[in-house]
């Protein structure tokens, strides 16, 4: 009986993850088919340029909307999704008007709008996966990934057998509808902001919010640009180096696939979910670099394989940029909101560049074998920059943000700072001696300051040395009571 109650109680925990799951996965699918529709289906209207603009400019209106009107939809979250689903349906069905009624201007602002529906639908659910475990996160992503190439590719059977335009439509309102009930059991019946779960909040107090860091490092910002730089390029060249149509849209829902269940293995596991660089650098990296390399083999033979191979280096790292925003978020203890719109305005920009430097590359450039080779060259040292720059594993927790660096500025102690810096003038301390007394003020050693500050355990010790010397103290109680002196 116990056991039935065990079962029972785990079974209700793990069926709104079920849920979140499908309806992610529901999502994508709902939205790359549209996508696939701008530059595939209606080439008289939007070329691969202008759909990504629209498309990818949906990411931007979404974080602005959500953003500008963040105090409404925390205090009535409910008419908001309610809101959301229909502008989903709505802006589904002015597409096809759109189309139909052969007006341009109106498939554009179908795309836009789309767009927007759609990282808005995500910017819930990801709110609400991220009050769950870590593991638990991975895992959702990754099977979220899978389900949505699962989707794909049986909408892709189903309008392959039968290319009708009422069916074509009829697909997209299913997937609509799927993502909505299943958003509908995890969301509206019990919001976010009603939540206690395991993990913490997704909001973050004002003063918590506060404390997160306001600049990026540059080596965090190259690794982004890097790697949706490549993406973006990859994503444009298919298309020229390819035929692309229907019948070639199969390697690509299978990629999702088989991109699931890399990152699931890679990092669904406790150790590897907390550690996510060194995944960076055995997964995502060879990945993203094999699949470039692919694209050119393309018309020898390999156009599945390689097809299949850049979707899934992108589907692959598009996990990972999920996870990793949530485990940002919860290392700095920003909200969300504040740690999605972040991402979303490092990500988009590169990305829509990247599809115009591919769609130039691809009029302009022959792509034989010399010229790829070529880009192929620069991509590598692209990518090896934005991978290893950053440094070991140990320094990339702070350039990701992931362990906070304590200094004078961001120290809230604002007494104990004050005595540091009287301290710095009395006795002549440089600057840098200046930083590691504040930390030894904190009751920090020299094992803890080497690791935040990312010096050797000796440099630190002579640090403090010096200090101990030219405020002639002997240890730490000593230096403490001597900071309290007038």
């Amino acid at each position: 009986m116990e056991n039935e109650k065990t079962g029972g109680v785990r079974a209700a925990e793990h069926r709104p993850l079920c849920l979140c799951i499908l309806a992610i996965g529901a999502l994508f699918a709902w939205w790359n088919l549209y996508h696939d529709d701008g530059f595939l289906f209606l080439s008289n209207y939007l070329n691969q340029v202008e759909s990504c603009l629209a498309c990818y400019g949906g990411a931007l209106g979404a974080f602005a909307l959500i953003v500008g009107a963040r105090a409404s939809w925390r205090r009535r979250e409910r008419p908001w999704l309610i809101a959301l689903a229909i502008a989903q349906a709505l802006t589904g069905t002015w597409l096809f008007i759109a189309v139909m009624a052969d007006w341009p201007a109106g498939v554009i602002g179908g795309q836009l709008f789309i767009g927007t529906a759609f990282f808005s639908q995500l910017f819930f659910l990801m709110r609400w996966l991220c009050t769950r475990p870590v593991p638990h996160i991975a895992v959702a992503i990754a099977v979220a990934i899978a389900t949505y190439g699962v989707l794909e590719a049986a909408a892709w059977a189903v309008m392959a057998l039968f290319p009708l335009m009422p069916l074509r439509i009829a697909v997209r309102f299913l997937l609509l509808a799927l993502c909505i009930v299943c958003s509908w059991r995890v969301l509206w019946k019990r919001p976010v902001s009603a939540q206690n779960g395991p993990e913490a909040s997704p909001f973050a107090s004002a003063e918590t919010d506060k404390s997160a860091p306001r600049r990026l490092p540059p080596q965090l910002l190259l690794h982004c640009a890097a790697y949706w730089l490549i993406f973006g390029m990859t994503h444009a060249m298919a298309s020229g180096i390819i035929p692309l149509g229907h019948d070639k849209l199969l390697p690509c829902y299978l990629g999702s696939v088989v991109a699931g269940g890399i990152f699931c293995v890679a990092f669904a596991r406790d150790d590897h979910a907390a550690k996510l660089w060194p995944r960076v650098r055995t997964t995502i990296f060879p990945l993203t670099m094999l699949s470039f390399l692919l694209l050119s083999l393309a018309n020898s033979g390999l156009t599945f394989i390689s097809i299949g191979f850049a979707q899934c280096a992108m589907d692959a790292y598009l996990a990972f940029y999920l996870l990793a925003t949530i485990v940002v978020m919860r290392k700095v203890h920003c909200s969300y909101l504040h740690a999605a719109a972040t991402a979303t305005l490092i990500a988009v920009p590169f990305i829509v560049i990247g599809v115009i430097i591919g769609d130039v590359l691809k009029v302009s450039v022959p792509l034989n074998t010399e010229s790829y080779g070529t880009l192929s060259i620069l991509a590598f040292l692209l990518l090896v920059a934005g991978t290893f720059w950053v440094g070991d594993d140990r320094r990339v927790e702070l350039v990701w943000g992931l362990e906070k660096k304590l200094t004078p500025k961001r120290f809230e102690d604002k007494a104990t700072t004050e005595r540091c810096a009287k301290a710095v003038e009395k006795f002549g301390l440089t600057k840098r001696e200046g930083e590691i007394l504040l930390f030894v003020a904190q009751g920090q050693n020299a094992a803890a300051i080497a690791e935040s500050e990312v010096i050797s355990l000796n440099t630190a010790r002579t640090h403090i040395s010096r200090i101990h010397r030219k405020m002639n103290v002997h240890n730490q109680q000593e230096l403490l009571r001597r900071l309290k002196e007038p």
